[in-house]
């Protein structure tokens, strides 16, 4: 219980920072080029726990043609997620939730779409929606309430990015939408992102499989900032499916993983000739890596 309250505390003082800063115009976008369909995936995929524990089924739908924007990473994966995040919170268990990137070639604009079919809110709510400490609580007691901040952290971060946010509903009960524009990138390469990590180490497909979220999600961050592609997996028949479509060049696999273990993940793995990719096996911690 301690725990959780010292999440809660600490997701609450960044935001109150965020705002803070942002409102003083201290916050510096890292902007580069990105490709949205794989950064707002990312983003979705993150929330999977919190959809799972909320009994919230999430989807994405990507743009038919690749999305290019000039943004900070970081910062609009906050933004996705913190949307994604109050979905959850607002939508009853069993619900859906819809996460989507299009494009507006015309308007030269990129659009992300967050859409429920929760608990809805009243015109007067959607009017002073994005203002911090405003609040929507589905319940007297607001046991699913924070202080308000994560709107108007993602308002405050979409204008920085020369965008804007908007919500709409149908009233209560009859879930909401939320829109993201922002400025298409011009036209130009592809890429700015380096293609080998500093040092000139190869750039690599990682699949994490561990049942210790915060082990996986720390291990993941840190693959990350060396530029890998990373995805996370809490337990085997999760990381098999992941595999499945991720192609990994290489597997850190837990040995203690509950249900279906990490050996017979590894066998698995070199049964299936769909499954032979990866390179290199490691289990976090032990000792040794099998090739």
């Amino acid at each position: 219980m301690i725990d959780r309250q010292i999440d809660q505390l600490a997701r609450l003082v960044d935001d109150l920072l965020d705002v803070t800063r942002i409102s003083r115009g201290k916050i510096q976008l890292r902007c580069e080029r990105l490709e949205l369909n794989e950064l707002v995936r990312r983003a979705a995929e993150d929330q999977r726990s919190v959809f799972k524990k909320a009994g919230v089924h999430v989807e994405f739908r990507a743009a038919p043609v690749s999305v290019f924007v000039e943004a900070d990473s970081a910062r609009l994966a906050q933004m996705v997620g913190n949307l994604l995040q109050n979905a959850a919170k607002f939508t009853d268990r069993g619900g859906r939730v819809g996460v989507s990137v299009a494009s507006e070639v015309g308007a030269r604009r990129a659009i992300i779409r967050v859409v429920d079919n929760g608990i809805g809110m009243a015109p007067q709510t959607l009017a002073n929606l994005f203002q911090p400490f405003v609040q929507a609580d589905k319940s007297l007691d607001r046991s699913t309430g924070g202080l308000g901040l994560g709107l108007a952290l993602v308002k405050g971060l979409v204008e920085l990015h020369g965008g804007q946010v908007h919500a709409e509903s149908d009233g209560p009960g009859q879930g909401a939408r939320f829109v993201i524009t922002l400025p298409l990138a011009e036209a130009g390469e592809t890429s700015a992102k380096p293609e080998r990590p500093p040092g000139g180490a190869r750039r690599r497909r990682v699949l994490i499989i561990e049942d210790n979220a915060d082990a996986a999600d720390s291990l993941r961050e840190m693959l990350r900032l060396d530029h890998h592609e990373v995805e996370v997996a809490y337990d085997g028949g999760e990381g098999l499916a992941k595999a499945r479509w991720f192609h990994p060049d290489v597997v850190l696999c837990d040995t203690g993983l509950p249900g279906m273990d990490g050996f017979e993940v590894a066998r698995t793995f070199r049964a299936d000739e769909a499954l032979r990719g990866p390179t290199s096996w490691l289990s976090p911690g032990t000792p040794w890596a099998a090739t």
